[in-house]
């Protein structure tokens, strides 16, 4: 049986590789909607079946496992999405700074006509971040990659995250834990 991993991020294929090296990589083939009306946590989940369903229509092969994840970073329940420019960069981070935010990563699995979707959330604490350090930061091309303009896995985000409640890898986007007892409950690895 073919595992499509449903994703463009080099991040997820690391973990993913974590869990089974026998997938296959794709690019979901798919408009990220914006969804006004969801919360940040039912953004992530729908976006997460979005992308699964696209990918099924793009495969057309039904036997086939996709896995498909979205993240969304939630501050005080505005979704903060990658920045687009120095400036917002700049608004995001300012923002994070001395707060805690909740980060949530849906996953789905198709697997024999059904599709299977969870949503992880992990809460994140920001230390102070200096203003001086905000306007070097948003110089780089670093956050502009990253749901909420910052990795957790990178040299700023091991400096001023002070503490996570939750899965480390909610936040770098793709729960392994819960994702791998999912697709063993499902005897696919």
């Amino acid at each position: 049986m073919d595992i499509y991993l449903a994703s463009t991020s080099p991040r997820r294929r690391q973990l993913m590789s974590d869990i089974t090296e026998k997938f296959i990589r794709m690019s979901p083939n798919t408009e990220e909607k914006e969804y006004p009306l969801y919360s940040p946590k039912e953004k992530a989940i729908r976006r997460s079946k979005d992308k699964c369903i696209a990918s099924l229509n793009q495969l057309k092969n039904t036997s086939a496992v996709i896995i498909s994840s979205d993240t969304v970073v939630d501050l005080n329940g505005e979704t903060l999405d990658k920045p687009v420019d120095e400036a917002d960069a700049r608004r995001i981070i300012s923002a994070l700074s001395d707060h805690f935010h909740y980060v949530h990563t849906a996953v789905s699995v198709y697997f024999e006509g059904s599709m299977y979707t969870f949503c992880d959330t992990t809460q994140v604490c920001f230390r102070h971040i200096p203003q001086d350090m905000i306007d070097r930061y948003v110089k780089t091309s670093e956050p502009y990659d990253k749901r909420g303009g910052y990795g957790i896995q990178t040299e700023f985000g091991r400096k001023y995250i002070d503490k996570i409640d939750g899965d480390y890898y909610t936040v770098v986007g793709l729960p392994v834990k819960k994702l791998k007892k999912l697709l063993k409950f499902l005897n696919i690895v």
